[in-house]
């Protein structure tokens, strides 16, 4: 009876997600495929005779709106397609399982109280929390405090199904054990990558190519970019001067928004070497010439930068500006297409990769903020509700693949928030290259080298060689700290 339930359930799910993503023509054929599918459809191999007795499941986490506020559980059902997805895939979860999530979730701007909480209790010897979904980087920096049991030894849980990021996984697993997982179980994974955005009345108006052709011939690079914003400066409130009430060809911040710029340059700071320990791995010439291209891209090829010490309200602001038709390009997250004044936005947009180093590198990269959410499971947990806890993540990611991944990408992202395929294929292009840097994940063991750069681009000057050179010492030292407390660890 529970394995009918969720498969209803589940068949209910994909009809609403096909029929806002579908032309009514094609409905019918895919309901009819979708049906047939749905007896097959569960993707893990969680046993359907498991069943908990009601056992309440306890996820804290942050539910910060416009961020994270969804991605563990919402109130009620509302028609919306990712909503409900989420909605039901708990219910799912609940069902097969015979489990009862309880969200305890905090609407709080830091990222730090949830974490702060399960560092709380593990201290007093707590079980109040039986799973924590906290921001990347201070995840990975209290796992190093012991607070996390390994996922390994987690019956029912594959951290090798597709669901599961594999690129987290080999970068931040160590001796074969791995304390946190991430991947379509979190709609930050999406939502914190970072991307081009540009407006496509602006290209228009020059009688310019959209960036798609750029990116698809493998010309998109700093230096494209650079050259292709002096086209479109203008003075708009003609006083002469070139101020914030311009039209630039690219607005951007020395911030975050300078970040990026690691992974689509493809430069590393950590790396493991073949004993599985990490390593130091800088290049300082190519970062320093990396730093040249963003210095004349930000500084002379008709950009404003903006250097806000606050982030999220950076971010806002390089979004509002954008919207209200202030620049051709804008380097943002990709969450910022689901705010209300870029899907009211007048002019049309697309949504590119972060541009590359130069046309001789391979891949386009893209970075994810380091906020991005990922499980743990706190090491006060009882024993004997450990498989039951491997078992609910396990479920949570695979229905989160089959029906909460559709309903993002391919209904919010793809249909509701974007209208042009062209941008479509942009998007799976960005999040098939998106690769994972423990510099960037254990930014705050390693005193956060990555975030240097964001104060070279505000000074304008490169001081790369100079900076970097004097942190290799201590950079060093902090990883031999680090392997010492992973080695510690059980």
């Amino acid at each position: 009876m529970k394995k009918l339930f969720a498969v209803l359930l589940l068949f209910a799910t994909m009809l609403s997600v096909l029929a806002a993503c579908v032309d009514p023509g094609e409905q019918e054929e895919q309901t009819s495929a979708s049906a047939e599918s749905a007896e097959t459809a569960f993707l893990d191999a969680v046993p359907d005779e498991l069943d908990f007795d009601g056992e309440d499941v306890v996820i804290i986490s942050r539910a910060l709106q416009g961020w994270t506020w969804d991605e563990v559980s919402v109130p009620e059902l509302n028609s919306e397609p990712v909503n409900d997805a989420i909605y039901n895939r708990n219910l799912v979860v609940n069902d097969r399982l015979g489990v009862n999530i309880v969200s305890h979730a905090l609407d709080d701007p830091s990222p730090e109280p949830p974490v702060q909480a399960v560092r709380d209790a593990v201290l007093a010897g707590s079980d109040e929390y039986d799973l924590l979904a906290g921001a990347c980087y201070l995840v990975m920096y209290t796992t190093l405090e012991g607070n996390f049991r390994d996922l390994t030894q987690m019956t029912y849980l594959d951290l090798s199904q597709n669901y599961w990021t594999q690129d987290y996984n080999n970068t931040l697993s160590y001796d074969g054990r791995q304390y946190s997982a991430t991947g379509m179980i979190a709609l930050s994974n999406y939502r914190f990558a970072f991307v081009t955005a540009f407006n496509k009345t602006a290209f228009d108006d020059r009688s310019l190519p959209y960036l798609y052709e750029a990116v698809d011939s493998g010309e998109w690079t700093l230096d494209y970019q650079a050259t292709l914003s002096e086209n479109f400066y203008r003075d708009l409130n003609g006083n002469g001067e070139a101020d914030k009430d311009d039209f630039y060809g690219l607005i951007t911040s020395s911030g975050i928004s300078t970040d990026p710029y690691w992974v689509s340059c493809d430069i590393s700071l950590l790396e493991k070497n073949p004993d599985g320990e990490y390593e130091y791995v800088l290049d300082l010439q190519k970062l320093s010439d990396a730093t040249d291209k963003i210095l004349n891209l930000y500084y002379e090829s008709g950009s404003y930068v903006y250097a806000g010490d606050d982030a999220d309200t950076e971010q806002d602001e390089l979004r509002r500006d954008f919207t209200a038709g202030k620049a051709a390009m804008i380097t943002t997250r990709l969450v910022a297409v689901e705010q209300a004044d870029v899907r009211n936005m007048k002019d049309p947009y697309g949504i590119v990769p972060m541009p590359k180093f130069d046309k001789a590198q391979k891949d386009y990269g893209t970075l994810q903020h380091d906020q991005i959410t990922v499980y743990g499971i706190p090491v006060t947990v009882a024993e004997n509700r450990v498989e039951m806890l491997g078992a609910v993540l396990e479920v949570m990611a695979s229905e989160s693949a089959r029906t909460v991944k559709p309903a993002y990408y391919e209904v919010a992202l793809k249909r509701k928030y974007m209208s042009d395929p062209v941008a479509w294929e942009m998007l799976d292009k960005i999040f098939d290259t998106v690769r994972i840097d423990a510099g960037v994940v254990y930014v705050s063991v390693i005193g956060g080298p990555h975030a240097l750069l964001r104060d070279i681009a505000a000074s304008k000057q490169n001081t790369v060689s100079s900076t970097y050179s004097k942190l290799a010492k201590s950079i060093r030292k902090s990883l031999d700290e680090m392997h010492e407390k992973l080695d510690a660890l059980q």
